[in-house]
């Protein structure tokens, strides 16, 4: 089973938000994530805002697609992209 790695930072003022909006996950993000394969999925937040996330995935490419399309992923995205200092999708991301 392919493991994926991945950096992302927070932006100092949105840690506490951040925290916040992780307690409640929506749960159809989360069923879709399983339903594309995700086995187990950790994010790791340091004290200065920097975070490390670990997926482990059926098919990491077919998740990367699926996710791009996915109105699920959209709605949590515009709950969470504009803390990011890095993006997971940016250079210094993935």
């Amino acid at each position: 089973m392919p493991r994926v790695g991945f950096r992302m930072k927070i932006k100092p003022e949105f840690r506490e938000e951040y925290i916040k909006v992780h307690q409640n996950v929506d749960t159809a993000l989360i069923e879709e994530y399983r339903m594309l394969g995700v086995t187990n999925y950790a994010i790791f937040l340091h004290d200065d805002g920097n975070l490390f996330a670990y997926m482990e995935c059926d098919d990491w490419a077919a998740f990367e697609k699926a996710v791009q399309r996915s109105p699920n992923q959209a709605e949590w995205s515009k709950k969470v992209y504009h803390m990011f200092e890095t993006k997971p999708d940016e250079a210094g991301g993935m």
